[in-house]
């Protein structure tokens, strides 16, 4: 009963508690000062209010230059949006520019425009198989955003079309079945979540399921080489279950440096 009553402590932490992990790479095609992203992935409806807030304010403290965030605001049952709004309007108040991208939960059911409506309402820029370029003092970049491929409705070729060599090409997408596509392209690196990290993992081995991979997935957490590019699968804060082990809820910052 002891060691019960500490897994499920210890599960409840993970799940209402998120921490900020750190990705640190290297490119030629940062020219100046290092390039910082803040991914945030796997929202689903952020159910807890102090959860939200620390989220805003850890995001905000790293200074980004962009945030990132992948897919899964809101469930597939979710009717009312107003409170995944409200904290979109928080994070886009912070002043730093904010790129989404959407997931499977966010196609599924029938509040797909609401949730598109609800981005664009806040001045979040929403990339559907498209890109822009966000240049600054670290250089050049295209920030290219696919629509989510888990529900195929990705499209990366389209995406990248007209992309520049020279600019660090930095993808977000919601979920890594991008691989194959990935595997193809020029691109430096994508960022996702989707997997959850497997929500249960066990040490040393990883995550115990994610769907649309099964059992052990391969591609549940961390950094991958795909091709010439690396993917970065983040295992998001929220979650449609309440349960996490060895997997806390967490944003990533990613920075990459002149190499």
């Amino acid at each position: 009963m002891v060691l019960l009553a500490v897994v499920v402590g210890m599960s409840w932490y993970e799940v209402t508690h998120t921490k900020l992990e750190r990705l640190e790479l290297t490119s030629t095609k940062v020219t100046g000062r290092p390039l910082k992203v803040l991914q945030i992935t796997d929202l689903h409806t952020l159910r807890f209010t102090p959860q939200r807030d620390d989220v805003i304010r850890m995001a905000q403290e790293q200074e980004p230059d962009l945030i990132a965030v992948t897919g899964d605001f809101v469930n597939t049952t979710t009717t009312d949006m107003s409170r995944v709004d409200a904290w979109f309007a928080k994070l886009v108040a912070t002043g730093i520019p904010v790129y989404a991208v959407p997931g499977n939960h966010d196609h599924w059911g029938d509040h797909y425009p609401a949730v598109l409506d609800m981005l664009e309402g806040n001045k979040v820029t929403v990339l559907l198989n498209r890109h822009e370029r966000l240049d600054g003092a670290w250089g050049k970049l295209d920030v290219i955003g696919t629509d989510d491929y888990y529900t195929e409705h990705g499209d990366l070729t389209e995406a990248m079309a007209g992309t520049r060599e020279d600019a660090y090409r930095l993808v977000l997408t919601h979920s890594p079945e991008i691989h194959p596509d990935l595997a193809k392209s020029p691109a430096d690196l994508a960022i996702c979540g989707h997997t959850h990290g497997g929500q249960v993992r066990i040490p040393g081995i990883g995550g115990i399921i994610a769907p649309g991979q099964g059992w052990f997935p391969h591609y549940d957490k961390g950094l991958f080489d795909v091709g010439t590019s690396k993917l970065w699968i983040d295992s998001g804060v929220g979650q449609t279950a309440p349960l996490r082990l060895f997997d806390q809820s967490q944003i990533s910052l990613v920075t990459i440096a002149p190499a």
